[in-house]
């Protein structure tokens, strides 16, 4: 698979498939000095935002390994039922890739070297050893929070600012765990709310060499709703370091959508091999 095709669906489905082992410094930085909270983390779960078509165009600026790219994309959503993702680059009017996410399969046109791919969920979740889901994919566009603990399990805390953090462990244990050479068998989970809104997800897991950070920088209001406008996504692997940020530039609340896909007959499929 070419290193362009790994990088969009890393970037859409949280996945760094590049397994090769090297030593690694994490770059994802946590400076919150928090305190306990006596908030109930029940009350952060109620807050998936109510929509049924969501159509947004998007600009983004990918930066891989130090190398920067410039996109431009469009995402449509059926709430829990399919996702559309169209890319193409900043400066030509051509279409590079196509992707259509269904809550059981993956397809994927790459236009430019005239390939595609098509599989199941569980296929893509074998291929990497990381549980990834149609909603996980759904909650980076709407903002909504991923837990992957049960939500009774976290502990609460408040940092300087007011902000509300839902937290796997206490931080200490955790930047003590992540700086460990070899890195500690120690999966952690942190989510900030401000005023109820989710504004970052913070996960490591040690055992896939992974460390994701998502962060919503800037919300607007549609139809009333507060929706993330400006989010960044940083992916961090043995050799791979990754940031995604995308602003949206246009977007419609429940339109009737089409989501127009199909692969010619001509192209080539990719088949995932470890």
């Amino acid at each position: 698979m070419k290193k362009s095709l790994l990088l969009c669906l890393t970037v859409f489905l949280l996945l760094v498939v590049d397994s090769s082992c090297k030593t690694r410094k994490p770059t994802i930085e946590v400076r919150d000095q928090v305190k306990p909270s006596t908030k109930s983390p029940g009350q952060f779960v109620g807050n998936d935002r109510a929509f049924e078509w969501f159509d947004g165009k998007f600009n983004a600026d990918i930066n891989n390994n130090g190398k920067p790219n410039s996109v431009k994309g469009r995402v449509r959503i059926r709430k829990d039922s399919l996702i559309w993702i169209q890319i193409k680059p900043e400066v030509a009017i051509i279409e590079a890739f196509r992707i259509l996410i269904s809550p059981d399969s993956v397809q994927f046109v790459d236009y430019l070297n005239k390939k595609y791919f098509m599989d199941k969920f569980s296929a893509i979740e074998e291929f990497i050893n990381y549980d990834v889901s149609f909603q996980m994919v759904q909650n980076i566009f709407m903002g909504n929070p991923t837990f992957i603990f049960d939500i009774n399990s976290f502990k609460c805390f408040q940092n300087r600012e007011g902000e509300d953090i839902l937290a796997s462990s206490d931080f200490k244990t955790y930047l003590d765990a992540r700086h460990n050479k070899p890195p500690a068998n120690y999966l952690f989970q942190a989510l900030w709310f401000s005023n109820n809104l989710h504004k970052r997800n913070l996960m490591y897991d040690p055992a896939n060499r992974m460390e994701m950070d998502l962060q919503y920088l800037e919300f607007e209001s549609i139809d009333s709703i507060m929706f993330p406008k400006t989010t960044q996504l940083t992916v961090i692997g043995d050799s791979a370091n990754t940031r995604f940020n995308f602003t949206y530039t246009k977007t419609e609340l429940n339109s009737i959508l089409e989501f127009p896909f199909s692969i010619p007959e001509n192209y080539e499929p990719i088949f995932l091999v470890k």
